[in-house]
């Protein structure tokens, strides 16, 4: 039985990315409607079929600031919001049949349209909210998701192919790919971004915090009675 509403931090070794087609990169209207949502749906059910991403890196914002100095005010500065960067997201996963990573790397460089993706990468809870029979791979929906990160029209900036080495330790032998993608915005989906719900998302992180006080509190008075026993 898995207790919610979760309020502990989860394991970071359980996720899952999922990426499509822009529209705008598409033809558009129908066809390029259709084209998006076949890639979101293809995207979607790959990382079940022939594994998914091992490691994800630089989902990292960053806002730029600028200084501005008060003529007789010398021991302070002013700092203001200047513009926000992205990091490059990096990619890794172990090689399978699957080709979607080169198509689109080839789609980018020797196509006429250059085509850009936007996607997802969810942290999932490490507890089932259910089980099924003789299964052993994830199923859709197993896992109860914790946090999501989205990126926008992004383009690939580099595929690496993996290092072969006949003579790699036991430890090190899977053949990974890296995909180095840059994004237009990257941004962690949040409750609080819904009018309203940013009061009530402050509410509830102040209830934990008095929730974990009070249990500390407690914890140290138990302390104290057994050292003065």
């Amino acid at each position: 039985m898995v207790d919610f509403p979760l309020v502990q931090p989860v394991m970071k070794v359980n996720f899952f990315v999922t990426m499509w087609d822009t529209p705008d990169s598409n033809d558009g209207g129908v066809i390029g409607g259709l084209t998006t949502a076949a890639t979101a749906v293809l995207n979607a059910a790959v990382p079940f079929l022939a594994g998914g991403f091992r490691s994800v890196e630089g989902l990292d914002a960053i806002n730029e600031l600028v200084t501005h100095q008060e003529g007789g005010n010398n021991h302070s500065e002013h700092r203001f919001y200047d513009r926000s960067t992205y990091a490059k997201i990096v990619l890794k996963r172990g090689i399978t049949f699957n080709t979607d990573l080169a198509d689109w790397q080839n789609q980018v460089t020797l196509g006429e349209r250059k085509v850009r993706k936007s996607g997802t990468i969810i942290l999932l809870d490490s507890r089932k909210l259910f089980e099924v029979p003789n299964v052993s791979v994830p199923i859709p929906g197993q896992y109860f998701p914790v946090a999501s990160w989205t990126f926008h029209n992004a383009l690939p900036a580099k595929l690496a192919g993996p290092m072969l080495d006949a003579t790699a330790s036991e430890g090190d032998l899977v053949a990974v790919e890296t995909l180095e993608l840059h994004a237009e915005k990257i941004e962690r989906l949040s409750l609080s971004l819904i009018p309203g719900v940013a009061d009530l998302n402050s509410a509830l992180s102040g209830l934990v915090g008095l929730a974990g006080g009070a249990s500390a509190a407690g914890l140290s008075a138990g302390a104290g009675a057994l050292a003065a026993l």
